[in-house]
């Protein structure tokens, strides 16, 4: 009887101390589990919704360079990265939209974008950081590997946004937009223990625009011009028309007078570029017109008095209509121009959202027809979900070891305390 209690007792004391041991090497300090995402980082070219392909935002999800530390403890790499660059035409495949039925996204579609790469990196520390767009504009939130592939149409700029209203809404053509964009980044990061923070860059930035509001204003010049030439042209001055194309070409700087900041990144978050548009056209027309009045009255004052007599009337009439155009230009372009965009496109810069621990930043966002087409996010950033510091389990090869070997020295130290025991009493 003594024998099997002694044999017992011997038998529970191993369990315990075994069963101690096996917990120092396993037991979690906290309480993740397995499959629970450490953290994640996300560089994403492409992100949005689009009427006509409800699933489009899962095609993007899966074109986008993501990297994941998944599972607790964590076991793997403790830096993962991903730089798979975007093939666009693998991920969404065709994509038409609007009364035209265009294609929305590269071969001359509405949205094209050029030379441009995304990243994705997380750490078993729970944090991560992630990027997509122009390498040489990115951000300085985030330190880039060297080489990142690029993907997209080469020799274009970042991205181009080219749609008007006929192709888009139908009827008639009153405004086409050719957006052109030379820089465009995005960039996020979490560190352990830090709130998600975000940054984009846009530069090179420039707009042709056309259609009917314009060509109205570009028809009233040209009738105007062409009057004065009858008269002018035989006299050895021609008045060219500015706007004989009847395209306006509105530059970055165009876009700042406008905005009045001294540079694209400058403008608060949300801004949408289009809204500049209508009154830097409005002041590009102004600008030609008066250039071309300036120069018209230069060549008739360089004729000879005799000339000038018949010369003089012209140009004042000339100058009359000219004039008529500039004062105006509020109603004949700003307004309709202004109403039209509005209906057709707009360009958001530097889009912040947070959801449910998860924090994106996007450099731009398109929106044709008010979004209720489509919305598509150019070169987006993505991090989070990650789990805070004392959510993740601290075991890895180096502190299994540790835990191990502790483990092993209690199991001898009470195996050792347990026979010298045994060995006394027999004595006794």
């Amino acid at each position: 009887m003594n024998t099997r209690h002694k044999t017992w007792s011997a038998a529970v004391g191993v369990s315990a101390v075994t069963a101690l041991a096996l917990g120092l090497v396993a037991a979690p300090a906290a309480t993740a589990a397995p499959t629970d995402v450490i953290s994640s980082g996300s560089g994403q070219i492409i992100d949005g919704s689009v009427l006509a392909m409800p699933n489009f935002a899962s095609l993007a999800s899966n074109g986008a360079a993501t990297a994941q530390q998944i599972g607790t403890p964590p076991s793997g790499p403790a830096v993962i990265e991903n730089s798979t660059p975007l093939d666009l035409s693998s991920v969404f495949g065709v994509v038409n939209v609007g009364s035209g039925n265009v294609p929305l996204l590269q071969n001359n579609g509405v949205i094209t974008v050029g030379a441009v790469s995304q990243y994705g990196k997380a750490v078993n520390d729970g944090s991560s950081a992630a990027f997509s767009g122009t390498v040489s504009g990115a951000p300085g939130l985030v330190s880039l590997p060297g080489g990142l592939p690029t993907s997209g149409t080469t020799g274009i700029p970042a991205a181009e946004v080219k749609l008007g209203t006929a192709n888009i809404l139908g009827g008639a053509d009153l405004v086409n937009v050719d957006l052109k964009i030379t820089t465009l980044a995005a960039a996020a990061k979490k560190d352990q223990g830090s709130a998600a923070v975000g940054e984009s860059a846009i530069a090179g930035v420039s707009a042709d625009l056309g259609g009917t509001v314009i060509g109205g204003v570009a028809g009233t010049v040209g009738t105007a011009i062409s009057t004065a030439n009858l008269v002018l042209t035989p006299l050895g001055v021609t008045v060219a028309n500015p706007l004989a194309g009847g395209t306006i070409s509105i530059t970055e700087a165009d876009l700042l007078a406008v905005a009045g900041v001294p540079n694209l990144n400058a403008l608060p978050p949300g801004t949408d570029l289009i809204s500049f548009l209508p009154q830097a056209v409005a002041n590009k027309i102004t600008s030609l017109v008066n250039s071309t009045l300036a120069s018209a009255t230069t060549a008739v004052n360089a004729l000879g008095p005799i000339a000038q007599i018949t010369a003089g009337p012209a140009l004042a009439v000339l100058t009359t209509a000219l004039n008529g155009v500039v004062s105006g230009v509020s109603g004949t372009i700003v307004t309709p121009l202004s109403n039209a965009l509005t209906a057709l496109v707009s360009a958001k810069v530097n889009i912040k959202e947070s959801n449910g621990g998860v924090f994106t930043q996007r450099a731009l966002q398109v929106g044709v027809a008010g979004g209720n087409i489509a919305t598509v996010n150019l070169a987006n950033a993505v991090v989070g979900p990650n789990l805070d510091a004392a959510a993740i389990p601290v075991v890895n090869k180096d502190t299994l070891a540790i835990s191990g070997a502790a483990a092993l020295l209690a199991l001898f130290a009470w195996l050792f305390f347990r026979a010298r025991r045994r060995t006394a009493v027999v004595a006794a």
